[in-house]
């Protein structure tokens, strides 16, 4: 008989809280160290024929039309409400509905069945004020399972979730009837905000746990699942499945690759490296041998391919890799591209026995040595930020920025960030900043010009601005490090602010980068925060026009090309006509001069050349309008004037 043990190897990449406050008001850059009755439920009798085969599963099949509620809490299974607060686990088969969310079912392997869901978001929706939001601390226990015949214990579970702030999502496994309970951890590495895994609406994700230790061979098996300190969105899990593990099965949890600035500081990725700031990449893995056998040949192996040729293939030396264990695996060779071009990093685990379960063992990231696009992040956002987040009092002229060290010196042109949403009687500008380590502070060097805010950039949306430069505050200096910041302004009083689109900027979550390369500063209480899980979709410009990669234009890469509408003016039909670079799934938007939406259609799976839409103009008011097609990595826009 396996003794009951709480010793876990687990492994959870979680960043620190989304506003650690600064200790002071000024920023240390990144190039300075800075309840039903319980009862036994059989287990489903199938022959086991090797890992993966399953003995017990739950597909949540509890609806009941003679309930009030529609669904009934099946016997065995009961829920834990500490608080008292009626912010409960509950069976559903339509979408999850807040004041925040508006998500469809889970398309779950059994979502005919309905699906067990935590509608947080749901709860707190007749609530006037976020501040005022009330955490959840919600639990539910499942019945009592018999895994005595089996030596090794999975743990499969499809879930959809988002949740904000810190909140625990666990589940937990006891053998003893709740005396003691072993922990596991269910984000999947998700970061506030963010889908797991970044699934579509209603998609899910199979999270897979190794119980063994604490379930193999044990007759009175139970698990819980909760959720505690969260205030926002959802969260939905089916199909709950108890199974043999595999024999061989590595799981490749993380990957870095991280530039080298010259410094002992980790700088992080960068989607985009100027020519002139060529470094190396220092690349490694987190992998684990999540199978019953010991792995012989365990290595990280890294290719970095280059107009579909390899030009780089390392890995780390092989040794025997035990069950259970988790380790740091080191290419002990640097990358250092030598020229412009579209790179493309494919990082591996492997080992000497084949894989039962592949598909968690590579990975792959892009990235580019451009002409003067300096970037930390890609074309896409996962999320949206704002000084907003703190609701309670006003945010004029607040910033947020993104540090950038600097290799070799090098002028500055301009700044781009990505306008996620504004309101359109906003203003903003860029601000180019620099630091002062005797003050242990930050200072302006130069800006751009104000913009006001118009429905061609409200939302989703590169906007590159020029700055105005003195002759001297251009110049950049190899070794020093700069923070490029948007600054917003509105001029409005605090509760008209409040109830309007406000502004919001883009976050990409895909990339990563250690803390304290993303401050933003609050003007209404004076003091720097820190970003914490945020990397601001803010670019540097440098002065380099070559404009090449690989013999193509760098600004054309992931672009097309909106042509004008014709006949404009029009008061019949008029065709709009565009060039794609490469397939994408394509949007039309046609907004008028207020930029509230009107007409929106979507194209999907487009192909590479011209394509042409057909639009009736009778369906129009006679005026102006903005027609925005938006595509993968790209948003163009052009004016076209319905007549009478």
């Amino acid at each position: 008989m396996r003794h009951f043990t709480l010793t876990l190897i687990f492994i959870a990449f979680t960043v620190a809280g989304w506003a650690q406050k600064a200790k002071n008001a000024a920023i240390v850059p990144p190039s300075k160290e800075s309840s039903s009755l319980t009862q036994n439920i059989p287990p489903i009798n199938t022959p086991l024929k090797g890992g993966g085969d399953v003995f017990w599963k739950e597909e949540f099949n509890w609806g009941d039309p003679t309930m009030p509620l529609g669904w009934r809490l099946p016997a065995g299974w009961k829920l834990e409400d500490p608080t008292d607060i009626g912010y409960n686990w509950h069976w559903a088969t339509d979408t999850i509905k807040g004041f925040y969310t508006n998500e469809p079912p889970i398309k779950s392997s059994s979502q005919q069945n309905g699906f067990l869901a935590l509608n947080l978001d749901g709860y707190n929706s007749d609530i006037g004020n976020y501040n005022q939001y009330i955490a959840v601390d919600n639990s539910i226990v499942s019945p009592k399972i018999d895994c005595s015949g089996h030596s090794s214990v999975l743990v499969r579970i499809e879930q959809n979730f988002r949740y904000w702030s810190d909140a625990d999502m666990i589940f937990e496994v006891t053998n003893d009837n709740g005396v003691h309970w072993a922990s596991f951890d269910m984000k999947m590495g998700t970061l506030y905000s963010e889908r797991v895994g970044h699934v579509a609406p209603g998609g899910k994700v199979d999270l897979y746990l190794n119980t063994t230790d604490v379930a193999a061979g044990m007759p009175e098996v139970q698990f819980r699942i909760t959720w505690r300190k969260a205030r926002l969105y959802y969260w939905m899990i089916d199909d709950i499945t108890f199974m043999e593990g595999w024999d061989n099965d590595l799981q490749m949890l993380y990957t870095e690759a991280n530039y080298d600035n010259g410094t002992t500081d980790k700088e992080g990725f960068f989607y985009s490296v100027p020519k002139t700031q060529i470094s190396g990449y220092n690349m490694m893995s987190l992998i684990r041998n999540f199978g019953n056998s010991e792995q012989w040949g365990t290595h990280f192996n890294v290719q970095v391919v280059k107009n579909s040729q390899t030009i780089f293939d390392q890995s780390t030396k092989p040794y025997v890799f035990y069950p259970g264990l988790t380790d740091t695996f080191r290419v002990e060779q640097q990358f250092v591209p030598v020229d412009f071009g579209h790179y493309r990093m494919d990082f591996a685990a492997k080992m000497d026995n084949i894989d039962e379960r592949p598909a968690d063992n590579y990975a792959s990231v892009p990235f580019n040595i451009t002409d003067s696009i300096f970037s930390r992040c890609d074309d896409q956002p996962e999320v949206s930020f704002s000084t907003w987040g703190w609701y309670t009092y006003q945010h004029e002229g607040d910033l947020m920025g993104t540090w950038y060290t600097i290799k070799n010196d090098i002028e500055i042109d301009g700044i781009s960030a990505y306008i996620n949403n504004a309101d359109i009687r906003s203003t903003f500008r860029y601000v180019l900043m620099g630091y002062n380590a005797a003050d242990d502070a930050t200072y302006e060097l130069m800006g751009t010009e104000f913009m006001q805010m118009d429905s061609t950039i409200l939302k989703n949306h590169w906007v590159t601005l020029p700055l105005i430069k003195d002759g001297e505050g251009e110049f950049l200096k190899a070794g020093d490090s700069y923070m490029v910041a948007i600054e917003f302004f509105n001029n409005l009083d605090f509760q008209t602010a409040y109830d309007s689109p406000r502004y919001s900027i883009g976050s990409d979550r895909s990339n990563y980068y250690p803390s304290g390369k993303c401050w933003f500063y609050q003007t209404e209480i004076q003091a720097w925060w820190s970003s914490g899980s945020d990397l601001f979709m803010i670019r540097m410009n440098l002065n380099d026009h070559s404009n090449l990669v690989d013999g193509i234009d760098n600004g054309k890469i992931n672009e097309a090309t909106l042509l004008q509408n014709y006949p404009n003016p029009f008061n019949g039909t008029t065709n709009i006509a565009f060039i794609l670079n490469q397939p994408s799934d394509i949007q039309l938007d046609i907004r008028d001069i207020t930029g509230r939406v009107v007409y929106t259609q979507n194209f999907s799976n487009m192909t590479t050349g011209d394509h042409s839409v057909s639009l009736d103009g009778s369906v129009f008011q006679p005026g102006t309008y903005l027609y925005t097609i938006t595509g993968q990595g790209f948003t163009k826009t052009e004016r076209m004037t319905v007549s009478r």
